[in-house]
């Protein structure tokens, strides 16, 4: 059976990328039936493409194991979403501060740190990366942290840093003589 913690939108990426359109209204049924005819169409198929860019499994069986087990998505309870909110907002406070703890929830560079080690466990988060992008640039900090993200977000973080380099107006420059006629 399918994990309950798979929001209905990755379960219509499944339908959609494995291409299991035998399931009829699949955007507008309820999660759980959802679910249950994305379980019945996968125990009679045999196979599935490769899929290396959103759920990177190689069979059918690893298709079935990914939805067996809880989704990879980081934050799973209210009461850690609003913790990690707390924490980014009074960090980002001390960064955009210019990193002075006058004014700021902070005494020391370890109190900074401790938030800092706590909120960069969750990476799929931008402003938790913001942050930590901030933090890093602080040259108070004994050492650099890196944000520990799923591989569905590094995915699309790299394809969007590709984008804006191919994006990017280059300059160019050509020499020779030219002649410029005012009429």
């Amino acid at each position: 059976m399918i994990h309950n913690s798979h929001s209905k939108k990755d379960l219509i990426q499944v339908v959609e990328r494995f291409q299991l359109y035998q399931i009829n209204d699949y955007k507008e049924i309820r999660k759980d039936k959802l679910a249950h005819r994305i379980w019945l169409v996968l125990k009679d198929l045999n196979y599935v493409p490769p899929e290396g860019d959103l759920f990177f499994v190689d069979d059918i069986r690893e298709l079935r194991e990914y939805l067996r087990k809880s989704s990879t998505k980081q934050i799973t309870s209210n009461s850690v979403k609003y913790d990690v909110a707390d924490r980014v907002k009074h960090l980002n406070f001390y960064v955009k501060g210019g990193c002075v703890f006058k004014g700021t929830n902070y005494d020391t560079i370890d109190d900074v740190m401790v938030d800092a080690e706590f909120v960069r466990h969750f990476g799929d988060l931008p402003s938790v990366r913001r942050v930590i992008e901030g933090l890093n640039n602080d040259v108070k900090t004994p050492f650099k942290l890196s944000c520990v993200m799923t591989r569905r977000v590094e995915q699309r973080i790299k394809q969007d840093q590709m984008i804006n380099t191919q994006n990017t107006p280059k300059f160019h420059m050509t020499t020779g003589n030219y002649t410029v006629a005012f009429l």
